[in-house]
Order: C-alpha cells, then sequence, then structure tokens
C-alpha cells in the first residue's frame, strides 16, 4: 500500500488514527453514501466464458496462514475486492465486487472500474456469513499496480490470505500480554521477506506502540514461545509470520541489524478482519 503511504507522509498524519485529511473525508463520505447490495458473482472457474467483459479484474489463489496451502473448504468462500477509503474517518470498508472462490482456491473478482487511490484490498470470508467459518481476510492491493488497467485487464496472479476462525481463535489464545479478544478487534499478520520473497530470520517489527508477537516452528511450548520465552524476533523457519493485534493505523517498519533494508509502511488492523502486511526488502 505504498500510494496510501505517500499520500499521508504529504499531508503530515502518520501515526494519528482520528487525524484525516478533508479530502480524504470528503471522498470516505461519499464512498459510504453509494454503497450498493453486493452481489456476489458465480466465478467462471473454467475459464470458459468468452463474452463481453466489463472493467478489470483481480486475480490469484488462496492460501491459509496455518498450512501454507489452499484452503480445505473453498466451497464455502468468497473473494471480496475492498474499497478502504472509509477506514480512514473510521468506517468500515466497501465492497467494489465479489465472487465465489473455485475448488482450487483461485479466485477472480471482475468487474471493477475507478480503483480508489488509496489502494484497495482483496477480502476472503465465508459468502453466508450466518455460519461463518473463517474470519474476514484483507491483502493489499496497490493502486500503482490497477489504476491503469481497463476492460479486460487482469493484476495477479496475486495471493490473498486467509485465517479459519479455529485458528484465529488459538492465535488469540497465545496472545498472553493482549487482553481482548484479537477476533474481534482484529489483527495484523504478515510476512518479512528478502528481495527474492525468502523469509528472513532475526527480524523485528516496530511502531504503533504494538506489542508484536513472532510465530516459531514448534508450537509445542507455544506458537510465539521458546524456552518459556515470548520470541523477539522472526524466524524463517515459521515463514518469519508476525502478529499485530489491535494494530492503529500507522508506518509500521522492519529492520534486522542492516542485513537488509524495507521500506516504511503505512498500515493497520481493522475490526474482525485479519490484515496481511507483506514485508519485502529493497535489498
Amino acid at each position: 500500500m505504498n500510494r496510501l503511504l505517500l499520500m499521508m507522509l504529504g499531508t503530515g498524519c502518520i501515526g494519528t488514527r482520528d487525524v484525516v485529511p478533508d479530502w480524504l473525508d470528503d471522498q470516505a463520505q461519499t464512498a459510504e453514501s453509494e454503497e450498493e447490495e453486493v452481489v456476489i458473482e458465480e466465478t467462471d472457474c473454467g475459464g470458459t466464458d468468452t463474452g463481453e467483459v466489463f472493467g478489470f479484474a483481480l486475480t490469484g489463489t488462496v492460501e491459509d496462514l496455518e498450512t501454507g496451502e489452499a484452503p480445505a473448504n473453498p466451497d464455502v468462500l468468497c473473494a471480496f475486492a475492498l474499497d478502504p477509503t472509509p477506514v480512514l474517518s473510521g468506517g468500515d470498508p466497501i465492497v467494489m465486487a465479489a465472487s465465489e472462490v473455485c475448488e482450487t482456491g483461485e479466485f477472480y473478482v471482475g468487474g471493477l472500474t475507478d480503483p480508489p487511490a488509496i489502494g484497495m484490498f482483496i477480502s476472503i470470508a465465508d459468502c453466508d456469513e450466518t455460519q461463518p467459518t473463517v474470519m474476514k481476510s484483507a491483502t493489499g492491493i496497490d493502486y500503482d499496480d490497477v489504476k491503469d488497467l481497463g476492460d479486460g485487464d487482469e493484476h495477479g496472479p496475486s495471493t490473498a490470505y486467509l485465517v479459519t476462525l479455529d485458528h484465529g481463535r488459538a492465535i488469540n489464545d497465545e496472545l498472553t500480554d493482549y487482553s481482548r479478544d484479537a477476533v474481534e478487534t482484529g489483527f495484523m499478520a504478515g510476512f518479512v521477506m528478502d528481495s527474492n520473497d525468502v523469509p528472513v530470520s532475526g527480524a523485528v517489527l516496530g511502531g504503533g506502540g504494538v506489542d508484536f508477537y513472532y510465530m516459531d516452528a514448534d508450537f509445542s511450548d507455544g506458537m510465539f514461545v521458546t524456552a518459556g520465552e515470548r520470541n523477539t524476533e522472526t524466524d524463517a523457519a515459521a515463514r518469519s509470520i508476525f502478529v499485530g493485534p489491535g494494530a492503529p493505523i500507522f508506518t509500521y517498519t522492519a529492520e534486522d541489524g542492516g542485513e537488509h533494508t524495507w521500506e516504511g509502511q503505512l498500515f493497520g488492523s481493522l475490526p474482525g478482519y485479519a490484515s496481511f502486511l507483506l514485508f519485502d526488502a529493497i535489498d
């Protein structure tokens, strides 16, 4: 979400949840007033639809955070393209389009136009929210990647992450120093990678006053604990996964003593969502 970072730098409101530029606040109110009923499209998983295409599409695969594989229950999942603009003024993201997830774990959300200037989210969630099996998720799509797309164009394939409700509750139970329910408040999770997309050990996250938890590969003594002590840095053996419960909108950083360089990213968690922040090293 680099576009969002640049915009907030320009307005001088880094690190504040409640202070939003007037033009963004107006945009959020307009978006909220124009929200319409969401129609979940049936995805052409076989690629046989050769009819006229309207708008651009987001495509990719769904990955379960717990297993690193495709979801076990794709038949109950849908993919949602979200406009996060209202979040900046305390609102909820707006669904721009939605479609069913394919049996293979792939997604295709089409019919998109006019991407918001702060970027987009691709969210994986239950099609029927009255029978929840997963937390809602939010994986960022940069504005620069979609701003010039037109009818028939696609962005992808990209990875959209999900957290099952059971795994979300298990994570919450392991957040020993967090007093609230992270499934309800939402949490920010992510990965720290080198410039070749290889997980990095020894990275530390910072920003927003967030108490970050670092996963390790041995859950016998806890997800975030080694020999009775909380982990203090990422572990490549656990895909360098970190979790930040209740993370406010803030510029977050990653550093590992100078071995790699990562750009700061403006991000945050959403209530009830598992929001995914990916750090890819620039050198």
